[in-house]
This record gives C-alpha cells, structure tokens and sequence, in this order.
C-alpha cells in the first residue's frame, strides 16, 4: 500500500472509531483485529503528538485534541476526494463537489434555471447551493464556504476574482393597487413618505437607500422589518406597506400584475460573479462559472434582466 493511500486508510479508521464510539465495533465494521486497530490509534496519537481519545468501559470519547483532530481528518479527506473527482474528470465531464452561493432575489430571474441547467449539462457534478440574502452570501464566501457566488457589489476579497455582471435600478414595489410604473421614477422625498416593509438592517439594498435618503436629511418610514422575501411579497400584495428591492427581484410578481413598481432616482446598483482563484480552474467551476455568465447574457438581452437606465 502507497504512503499516501496507508494515511488515508489510518484517518479513515480514526473517523470510524469516532462514529462507533467503541474499538471492538470500529475492528468488526472494519474487519481488522482491534490489537492493530488500537495499536494504529496509539501509533496516530504519537504522531499528532496528543491524546485524541480517553479509555473507559463503556468505550472511547474524543478529547478536545480529538475533537479538533476529527474535523481536519474530516477535511482531510473531503480534499482528497474532491482532488482525485476533478483530475479524473475531463473539461467535457468534469466531476466533484462545487459550491455555489445565490442571493434570493435571483431565484425567478437566475437561480432556478441556473441550476437545474448546470444539472442537466453535467450530472457526474454534485452541486451545493446556499441561497441567502446578499450579505449573508458574502459573508460565506468570506470564510471560504463557496466556490463562486453572484454578489451586489462586493468589497475586494483576497484570493477572489470578481467579473461585474449588470447595474440595475432599486425599485420602489408595492400593491398593484398603487399604480406604481417603471417608467416614472420616484424621489427620494416620495419614497421616504411610503410605510415601509423594511429589510434587514444589514441587507444590501437597504444600506444603500438609507445612505441615499441620509445624504438628503431624510430616512425611511417603517411599518414593520422582516428577513423572508416571499412574506414580504405577501405583504406588499396585501396592501400593508411597500418595500425596496432590486428590479429582478420583483420581475415575476410584475409580469403577472400581482404588484407595481417604480425605479427610485438615482439608487442603482451592480452585481457581480465572484470564484475563488483557487477553484477557478477546476473544471467542474470553470462549467459554472461560463454557465452563469451565459444565463445572465440571456437574461439581459431578453429583457428579463434590465440594466439601470444610465447603461
């Protein structure tokens, strides 16, 4: 056996003493004796140079350098997995794990078809998406959680290649009722009138307005604060206040004539497509990433995906 191939079998071996919680059952499942599996534990613990389990009748529990050691052996050979998927996999079949990160509003006007595409072209990629309001998707790609993620218009991140995408407005939505229309824009003073549904404190859009209606002495008026965005298209609908969003966020409800909407003066803003440089040349991250920027040229020239009025 290869020294690479003997280590993985040795951390393979830990995680299944960590999962049974006895050596006598770990050796059974193993079908090795538990002398060599305990001698290959202690062995481990001389090498790491820690105690990584603590005896007792009933088994063995993992110390805090057990429980340290388990989540990087755990690591360990999620990395290796992925390495021998992707250097096995050609550009025309890439295989592997690719994470990807959507804000919510993209879901009627991206996410959906992005995804079940990318599934359809390539079904040897196992695909994990987290869909999540803007800043908590950049917060994950801050802690490396993703592979490539669309962002509003994200800070420079080391180790991350950004490709602006499309500006687009922000939009004032209400009930259908209002009579709001894209092609008469609102003013700050009229949009500060307006009860709102108002987002997140932390949320993108709403920082953005806020700094706007701020630099004009004027604030937002709040009816209520909510996270979920179908609930607020809910409330909007209902006639209970009204709520700033990107203009694809709201395209779908508009099209069916469920709300109206109004582009606010002057408030815009970009999103970009964010990959990690590490993972950029990946096949199976290369596909996604040629994918989205497909899509969202789709989506642009259709006119599902409109450019703010100033491109």
């Amino acid at each position: 056996m290869s020294g690479i191939a003997m280590e993985t079998r040795v951390l393979q071996n830990f995680l299944r003493v960590v999962q049974a919680g006895k050596l006598g059952q770990a050796a059974a499942e193993l079908n090795i004796a538990q002398p060599a599996l305990s001698r290959q534990i202690a062995l481990l613990e001389v090498d790491v140079g820690a105690q990584l389990f603590v005896r007792h009748r009933r088994g063995v529990t993992l110390t805090e350098a057990g429980l340290l050691f388990r989540d990087h052996a755990r690591a360990i050979l999620a990395a290796l997995e992925q390495a021998r998927a992707e250097v096995s996999a050609t550009a025309q079949d890439p295989g592997g794990t690719v994470t990807l990160g959507l804000p919510t509003s993209m879901f009627y006007v991206l996410s959906a078809d992005a995804v079940a595409e990318y599934r359809a072209r390539y079904p040897n990629v196992f695909l994990r998406v987290h869909e999540a309001v803007g800043h908590v998707i950049e917060s994950l790609f801050h802690d490396s959680q993703l592979d490539a993620a669309i962002l509003i218009e994200p800070r420079a991140m080391p180790g991350v290649a950004l490709t602006p995408l499309v500006s687009e407005d922000i939009c004032l939505v209400g009930p259908q009722e209002a009579g709001l229309s894209l092609d008469r824009p609102v003013s700050l003073d009229e949009l500060a009138k307006a009860p709102m549904i108002m987002l997140d404190a932390a949320n993108h859009v709403r920082t953005r307005i806020e700094s706007l209606l701020g630099k004009q002495g004027l604030s937002l008026t709040p009816a209520m604060e909510m996270e979920g965005q179908p609930l607020t298209f809910e409330m909007v609908r209902r006639g209970l206040g009204y709520t700033v969003l990107p203009r694809c966020a709201a395209h779908r409800e508009l099209a069916a004539g469920r709300m109206s909407a109004a582009p606010i003066a002057g408030a815009s803003l970009g999103w970009s497509l964010a990959v990690s440089r590490t993972r950029a040349d990946a096949p199976a991250v290369r596909a996604l990433t040629e994918l989205l920027h497909e899509l969202a040229q789709a989506r642009i020239d259709e006119g599902a995906w409109q450019p703010a009025a100033a491109e």
